[in-house]
């Protein structure tokens, strides 16, 4: 009997030992799978079908990132992207991840898309991933309007050569750019021609100048602002636009001075400035609109229902007083807002008691497209990318030579999570937001300041809210700065 308690006990300690040798084999492991279907094969076909990419290399990455990260490329034949499967294995139980699924076609985007959060689990994980398509990137300077590649933006291709005086533009979901420079007798859209996002203007739309767009994927309409706020669109293959009117009989407005336009099926969002707090900092009025096309061909008017419009308020930053701009687009079920000031004050009259003021600053705001209000868990109080930053600069040596001046700079050294000046959304990607950011830092060096210009496109991913930034050439998205002593001060050294 003695002898099988032994027997027992040495059992039970062998198989203690197993499970433990189980758990730490496979319990605290999981297995990450992603294989290519044909629904989602046809999808990346049809996106570089749009870009005429039918030769050259193809490949698919795959790649974790979050509490863990990984990465695996595979070549494609022929783009036959269906049936290539993505295994990551012995990837930690419980680490929070998002797979990034990537195509290329001779090393430029054509494809992009994500799995969302994901916590990993024991064993087997099957993710997918959200279809979707990654358009060029549009850049202007001095000279002229481009659309690039992503993330290749010195290989830029012409849509406009010229001196543009102001550009209005706004994207459809296939990609393709609506855009409208100013003094010119039409808005184009230019659809997509090949897979490095060259562009050829196609359609001409009539009735400009505009100073906003937006494109409605659900319906095929294209809106716009024109002179004094007014909302029109334009349907189907007419070239000509055509006013909206109000519940009133009176054509439907956003206001004289816009920051935003956005639509979604059927509903029409206008974002401008309110009313001001105790220090003038401005509040912004968000108006939704449900807006009917009568007629069978989309007629000759737009009639918003009354019962269906809707407005919202909320405070703006603290550097919303004046001279800021901004620019609004719906994308994946929300609304954002962009909000810029890049200004550099006369200082003639500048001293310690009154500093002038400079701006390069701006932020990213979420708004719920259902009730119109500011989603404060995005950002900082619904306010991301924006700096809280403010440097004095005294003892400089003014336009006279003395060493009264001083500057209050308003903005961020910090390329990592603050804007300096956000101009605009100049291209669509799934779950991320592409920005065009150029503004100046600035830091002072003796008796004078170094104003750094800061020209960039952002990538901001909407899982995370993290920056990814690359610089491109200076004369981009901003004018050329004047001479300083145009500010009425001798003290700012401008370098690139």
């Amino acid at each position: 009997m003695k002898k099988l308690f032994v027997l027992l006990g040495v059992f039970c300690a062998l198989c203690f030992v197993a499970c433990s040798n189980f758990q730490l084999a496979g319990g605290d492991m999981g297995v990450v799978s992603l294989s290519i279907g044909d629904n989602l094969a046809r999808e990346i076909r049809s996106a570089a079908s749009l870009r005429s990419a039918t030769g050259g290399s193809y490949t698919l990455t795959a790649s974790i990132r979050g509490e863990y990260s990984d990465s695996q490329t595979v070549a494609v034949a022929n783009g036959n992207y269906s049936g290539v499967t993505f295994t990551f294995e012995d990837v930690p139980v419980g680490k929070r991840i998002i797979l990034d699924l990537t195509a290329k076609a001779d090393g430029n985007y054509i494809w992009y898309g994500n799995s969302g959060k994901h916590m990993v689990v024991s064993g087997i994980n099957n993710l997918n991933v959200a279809v979707g398509r990654v358009s060029g990137v549009l850049l202007w300077n001095n000279s002229s309007v481009k659309i690039a590649p992503y993330g290749k933006y010195e290989a830029g291709s012409s849509l406009f050569n010229d001196s543009p005086s102001s550009i209005a533009w706004c994207f459809d979901n296939a990609g393709n750019i609506y855009w409208y420079v100013g003094e010119q007798t039409a808005a184009y859209r230019s659809d997509i021609q090949s897979f490095d996002s060259t562009y050829q203007k196609n359609s001409e739309y009539y009735s400009p100048p505009f100073y906003a767009f937006t494109h409605d994927a659900t319906t095929d309409i294209l809106y716009g602002i024109g002179d004094g706020g007014s909302v029109k669109y334009w349907s189907g293959t007419e070239s000509d636009s055509k006013e909206i009117m109000d519940s009133d009989g009176r054509p439907l407005s956003a206001g004289e001075r816009s920051l935003g336009l956005a639509a979604h099926d059927n509903v029409v969002y206008t974002i401008e400035p309110g009313g001001e707090d105790s220090d003038a900092v401005h509040y912004a009025t968000v108006k939704s609109y449900s807006i009917s096309i009568e007629g069978s061909d989309a007629g000759d008017t737009a009639q918003s229902t009354s019962k269906d419009v809707k407005d919202d308020s909320f405070l703006l930053p603290s550097f919303c007083t004046s001279n800021y701009t901004g620019q609004m687009i719906y994308h994946e079920g929300a609304l954002y807002l962009l909000l810029r000031r890049v200004e550099i004050n006369d200082a003639s009259n500048a001293s310690v008691d009154f500093p002038a003021e400079h701006f390069s600053i701006g932020a990213l705001v979420k708004i719920n497209p259902t009730t119109l209000s500011l989603d404060t868990s995005f950002g900082n109080g619904g306010y991301l990318g924006l700096s809280s930053m403010k440097k004095n600069f005294t003892d400089l040596s003014a336009s006279d030579g003395t060493s009264v001046a001083a500057v209050d700079f308003y903005g961020s050294g910090n390329d990592a999570s603050t804007f300096y000046g956000p101009v605009g959304f100049v291209a669509i990607m799934p779950k991320k937001l592409v920005i065009a950011d150029a503004g100046f830092s600035m830091e002072q060096e003796g008796t004078k300041v170094n104003l750094t210009k800061k020209t960039r496109v952002i990538t901001v991913d909407l899982e995370t809210l993290a920056f990814e930034t690359e610089r491109v050439e200076d004369s981009y998205y901003q004018s050329e700065y004047p001479s300083p002593y145009d500010f009425g001060y001798s003290y700012i050294v401008i370098t690139n």
